[in-house]
């Protein structure tokens, strides 16, 4: 351990970071519905594409995380109330919009019909009913777990660093806390899975089933927090090899879970034993894909330069609108051509795909997301009546009347 400076308030390679965990689920599903996973003898790798969900899991952990962490080393509080109010307006009007496109527009999702499924749907309910799981935005059941998450998280910085305490102190309190995290996931996890009846297909989706995830993220967090404050890191963090060591680690992980047996059919219920590996080896996997974007300089190294090139940059800035749209273009193409489930080019459908979902995702977010977050979209205030004016507060002089009367309507 030494001491040195250190910067740890940029990490420009997130967007890179977010564009591979995007594409990777739009090539789960793609590979899926054009019948290559199952036709091909990749399948059990092309399967496990999945895996990007827990990357965004990791990366909301770290990047959410890290404001509250670095308070609570410097002694100070982070506005609950602001936190709140960005990530809504990061996440509600884009998924309002795709929600009301493409249900009623594009009708290329299906709904429970009632005026009852609509909150539902757009209040991030789906996953606490076996009755609307699997319709609205599929994809979406991940959002309702990161929207708890987001509820949450707040609150359990507030409790764990209201007390003002030493760095080490602190250090061993959020490290605690976090395996906390992991234990109550794999708890969770262990009942639920071994449980019966409908509820018990959706629970696991419910935010106690993924806390680890979020726990690994916020693991980075910490560190990065705890070493900016301190002015202490291993200096070995610094060494060029270390993002190919741990990219290496997550590729050996990633080989390892796509060989353990699982089935390659999505919604397929494994036995716990498979279930809880695939947890583990998937969250690992995450932590070490994200770690070169938090340890070591960020300006050096193939790894950060790839994360950091253009494509990725830009496709990661609109990721969040690509996780939204592609199942509701894959419907549109599976309609377009007949309907070829199963019996299609997987690499027509992932090009044509990618295309149109980064073009809506783009729409998406130079019209909605960045003006909402900007501030530039604002919701208009209905008029307010003009306050009642007190007789002694107007000058009744027939040259001044109407220039004290046209002020006070002016200042409401």
């Amino acid at each position: 351990m030494v001491t040195r400076p250190i910067n740890a308030s940029r990490f420009p390679c997130f967007d890179g970071l977010r564009a591979l965990a995007a594409l990777s689920v739009v090539a789960v599903h793609t590979t899926f519905v054009s019948g290559f996973t199952g036709r091909s003898g990749i399948g059990n790798y092309t399967s496990r594409l999945e895996i990007g969900v827990s990357v965004f899991f990791v990366i909301s952990g770290f990047l959410l995380y890290r404001p509250f962490a670095v308070a609570h080393f410097e002694g100070r509080d982070v506005s609950i109330p602001r936190f709140w109010t960005r990530r809504l307006k990061r996440i509600i009007p884009a998924y309002w919009a795709a929600f009301i496109v493409v249900t009623y527009v594009m009708h290329a999702d299906k709904i429970r019909h009632g005026w009852a499924a609509v909150p539902v749907y757009l209040g991030f309910a789906q996953i606490y009913s076996p009755y609307y799981a699997l319709s609205g935005i599929t994809q979406a059941w991940s959002l309702c777990t990161e929207m708890t998450f987001y509820l949450a998280l707040p609150l359990w910085a507030w409790c764990i660093g209201r007390r003002r305490r030493s760095p080490d102190s602190q250090l061993r309190l959020e490290l605690l806390g976090l395996g906390g995290w992991v234990a109550v996931s794999f708890v969770y996890r262990s009942i639920v899975l071994t449980a019966h009846g409908q509820l018990a297909l959706t629970m696991p989706n419910w935010l106690p089933g993924y806390t680890d995830l979020f726990a690994l993220g916020m693991l980075l967090a910490v560190f990065t927090a705890w070493t900016a404050s301190t002015g202490r890191s291993p200096r070995s963090l610094d060494h060029p090899s270390v993002p190919w060591i741990s990219w290496a680690i997550a590729g050996g992980l990633f080989v390892w879970v796509s060989n353990i047996g699982l089935p390659v059919k999505p919604v397929t219920a494994s036995p716990l034993g498979l279930s809880l590996a695939r947890q583990t080896l998937y969250a690992l996997f995450a932590f070490f894909l994200v770690a070169p974007a938090v340890v070591g300089p960020q300006d050096e190294g193939l790894v950060r330069r790839l994360l950091q090139t253009r494509p990725l940059v830009f496709l990661g800035t609109v990721s969040y609108g690509i996780y939204l749209w592609h199942e509701a273009w894959i419907d549109r193409f599976l309609h377009w051509s007949g309907d070829r489930l199963f019996t299609m080019s997987f690499l027509e459908l992932l090009a044509f795909v990618v295309a149109t979902a980064t073009a809506a995702a783009s729409v998406s977010y130079f019209a909605i997301e960045r003006p909402m977050l900007r501030g530039s979209i604002r919701i208009p205030r209905l008029p307010r009546r003009p306050r009642a004016i007190p007789v002694s507060a107007v000058n009744t002089e027939p040259d001044t009347a109407a220039s004290n009367v046209a002020t006070v309507g002016a200042a409401t």
